[in-house]
Order: structure tokens, then C-alpha cells, then sequence
């Protein structure tokens, strides 16, 4: 992927509605889904932010646009990711797992999952 700038919170929420619908998704049906009240001119706003950003990809089907993500849920995760880290915790991620462990807010699965992530990268190595 190329990388993408930031989303800001608004557009987020809409590409979330969109990858959630897993393929084409309609204006309406992603009014529908969004957490927060917006007006339909407001969404189509964000919508052709989205499309000139390269996010989505807008097709008719008759009479209705239906709008399609460009960018995978999975991709966007992991740009975001990376940028966070580099400039949160300067690329170091045990500084960014002690600032989980730090806030108390790792269940126990999680450190499990962790660790088996840890374990699969080390394995990697070999």
C-alpha cells in the first residue's frame, strides 16, 4: 500500500461503515450505520474527500452511487500502526507494550495473543 495520510476521525468513521459492509456499500446504507447523526450532503462531502484521497471508488449502478474501499481495513491498521509507533514510541514496540502494561488495560488473552505473536516472530528468526 501506499502510504496514506492520516484519517481524520469523521472519515474514519465512514471508511469503518464501508469495510464493515464488505464490498459496495450506498450512501444511505452508510447513513444508516454511522454511529454519529450527519446529513446526507455532510456525508457526500467526506465521501468525495474519500475518493480524491484515494480511500474509495465511486460507481453507478443505475440511479445510485455505490462507493468501494481502495485501501483495505488491514492495510490502513497497518500504516496507522506503524506511524503511531514511530512517533509515539519512536519505533520501539516493548516501549509501547510497557505503556499498555503501564495503564493496567492488557486482559490476559491479550498477553497471551501477544506472546504467541512474540513466539512466531522468533521462530522467524531461526
Amino acid at each position: 500500500m501506499k502510504e496514506n495520510k492520516r484519517l481524520p476521525e469523521s472519515e474514519l468513521d465512514i471508511m469503518l461503515v464501508v469495510w464493515a459492509g464488505g464490498g459496495g456499500v450506498t450512501a444511505p446504507a452508510i447513513l444508516e450505520h454511522l454511529e454519529r447523526p450527519l446529513t446526507a450532503s455532510a456525508l457526500h462531502s467526506y465521501l468525495k474527500r474519500l475518493e480524491e484521497k484515494g480511500f474509495l471508488a465511486c460507481t453507478k449502478e443505475g440511479k445510485t452511487n455505490v462507493y468501494t474501499p481502495l485501501v483495505s481495513r488491514e492495510d490502513y491498521q497497518r500504516s496507522e500502526g506503524r506511524s503511531i509507533l514511530q512517533k509515539l514510541y519512536g519505533g520501539s514496540l516493548s516501549r509501547f507494550a510497557a505503556a499498555l502494561y503501564d495503564g493496567g488495560r492488557v486482559a490476559p488473552e491479550e498477553v497471551a495473543a501477544l506472546q504467541a505473536l512474540l513466539d512466531k516472530l522468533k521462530e522467524g528468526e531461526r
